[in-house]
């Protein structure tokens, strides 16, 4: 039924969250599991540092220099996070697991690379928010949701532990 299964993390404990159903269907059914991690890109940070404060910010504190080596650390960061959760499947019995790490806006990045790899599940973790919360922030998960093409989608909503 599934052969590759998509599942996304950010590094936060709420996409922790989606590991045990991202296992259990990998074991069941002997799926590959591609780990997926988003990270921002360089100009996606710069334009975050201009409008991110209500003070005044010189245009020059905020340097390409400065941008490129955040999203330096931010890639080791999630290869690190990575590394450890392939570690996990690994030794509960999932079989395959590779590590992708994309910059860009994460509903967009989750779903090409679902598209790319022709996978037949997303697994992905998700707060549950509704009506203003989710249209003042955002919803990847709604995005992927949307926009998944043949992909099947598992929500995993987040429990308040």
């Amino acid at each position: 039924m599934y052969s590759k299964i998509l599942l996304t993390l950010d590094g936060s404990e709420v996409s922790q969250q989606a590991i045990p159903h991202a296992v259990t269907l990998a074991k069941q059914t002997g799926a590959e599991v591609i780990l997926l991690q988003v990270i921002d890109s360089e100009s996606q940070m710069l334009m975050r540092a201009a409008g991110a404060t209500i003070e005044p910010i010189a245009v020059g504190q905020i340097t390409s220099d400065i941008a490129h080596d955040a999203v330096i650390a931010e890639r080791e960061e999630a290869q690190a996070n990575l590394d450890t959760v392939k570690a996990g499947m690994l030794a509960q019995g999932v079989a395959t697991v590779t590590c992708e790490i994309r910059e860009g806006y994460p509903g967009d990045a989750i779903v090409e690379a679902a598209n790319e790899a022709k996978v037949d599940v997303v697994v992905i973790a998700t707060h549950g928010r509704s009506g203003l919360g989710r249209a003042i922030l955002g919803s990847v998960a709604d995005h992927v949701v949307r926009h998944a093409g043949q992909a099947s989608v598992l929500l995993v909503r987040a429990r308040d532990e």
